[in-house]
């Protein structure tokens, strides 16, 4: 039999981590196309390939370069490869911006919440989501699943799931608690949770149905970790995901965005099937409700076919661009997210030439971004 092919979109810092997985651990037989701009591709395939070598596993790596515009690429790209699977590691925002180059601009974020850039991360996952069903190929994506996969199912994007986030809130709670996989633990979270709990409250956590104590000590750890080495668990987490879907086995984890439904959830995937696996007495319609609190604490709210920014997003939002109309500063139909998008993109290219701390408040909680693709 032809071994399953995945076509992973990106090639910074999770895109990465997820085929270094790929390559080392144990798993079927499996194909992956790198599609990504320029050289960057290549260059990931061989070290992909170079470790997959070295461990023994018989996956293949093969690069799929475009042109400078990845967004304009997708569609054909996709249609081309026609792979089983695409998980997309690319959007217009990187998390670790503030980091390498603060500006006004990664203020702005820092007053307003990692919400306002969801146009900038739904845009690419938009294209390559539509594109992605047209081929029949399952579809799970990487940027802001918490929020960009409640839009895209807001616009009718089949999407399966994301990566990271809750994953990795998961995978702490699995190690501290010394299990040897999750079939006991069920973890409800939020990407505003890999910061240390606001007003909103802390993740929620199971073992065998009995809620977990201590799930704030026992998370202090990852958040005192560099950021962008977590990605080195988020792509382990990531590619065990790739390979259940990939070869239809069972796997018991917790994941963002599952069905297009905000936050994460515990889940099984078992035949290329996502089920929610929530602990007895806590009904899907109370695990939603938890997350879209949690999701106006990052900031952003995607409900009813419409895009909210959390007021403290609206006001740093309308501060840093009077001119644009009060009701885009504080929601719009999702329909309008690349429009939204185009604005956002050029509001951001004027803010980055400014230096950072424009007038405003200090940054918030949510100020420091989270893991996720780069």
């Amino acid at each position: 039999m032809t071994a399953p092919t995945v076509l992973v979109i990106g090639s910074g810092s999770l895109a990465s981590a997820v085929c270094a997985a790929l390559a080392t651990a144990s798993g079927p037989p499996l194909r992956v196309v790198v599609a990504a701009r320029g050289e960057s591709a290549v260059h990931l395939c061989r070290l992909a390939g170079t470790r997959a070598a070295l461990a023994g596993r018989a996956v293949r790596f093969r690069p799929r370069t475009t042109g400078p515009d990845l967004r304009a690429a997708l569609p054909e790209v996709i249609r081309g490869e026609a792979p089983d699977g695409v998980l997309l590691c690319a959007s217009h925002q990187s998390p670790w911006e503030r980091r390498a180059e603060p500006s006004a601009w990664t203020a702005l974020l820092g007053r307003g919440g990692f919400g306002l850039t969801l146009p900038l991360q739904a845009d690419l996952a938009v294209v390559a989501g539509r594109a992605a069903a047209a081929s029949g190929s399952w579809f799970v994506n990487a940027c802001f699943p918490d929020a960009v996969n409640p839009l895209l199912a807001a616009l009718r994007v089949p999407v399966l799931c994301g990566i990271g986030n809750v994953a990795l809130l998961a995978a702490s709670l699995q190690s501290g608690l010394g299990l040897p996989d999750q079939r006991r633990l069920r973890v409800v979270g939020h990407h505003v949770h890999l910061n240390p709990p606001g007003p909103a409250g802390e993740a929620l956590g199971w073992l065998d149905d009995e809620p977990l104590d201590g799930v704030t000590a026992a998370l202090a750890g990852q958040r005192a970790c560099d950021r962008p080495s977590l990605n080195q668990v988020t792509g382990q987490a990531g590619a065990m995901v790739i390979d259940a879907l990939a070869s239809g086995s069972e796997l018991d984890t917790s994941l963002p965005g599952v069905a297009g439904l905000p936050g994460g959830y515990p889940v099984r995937i078992s035949g290329g099937r996502l089920t929610l696996r929530l602990p007895t007495g806590l009904s899907p319609e109370e695990a939603v409700a938890a997350n879209q609190r949690w999701s106006r604490a990052d900031g952003v709210v995607v409900g009813n076919g419409r895009v909210r920014f959390a007021p403290a997003a609206a006001a740093a939002l309308a501060e840093a661009e009077p001119g644009w109309e009060t009701e885009e500063t504080e929601e719009f139909e999702a329909a309008r997210t690349p429009e939204v998008c185009a604005r956002l993109l050029t509001l951001r290219e004027r803010l980055r030439r400014a230096p950072e701390g424009p007038p405003g408040g200090p940054e918030g909680p949510s100020g420091v971004p989270a893991a996720g693709p780069a």
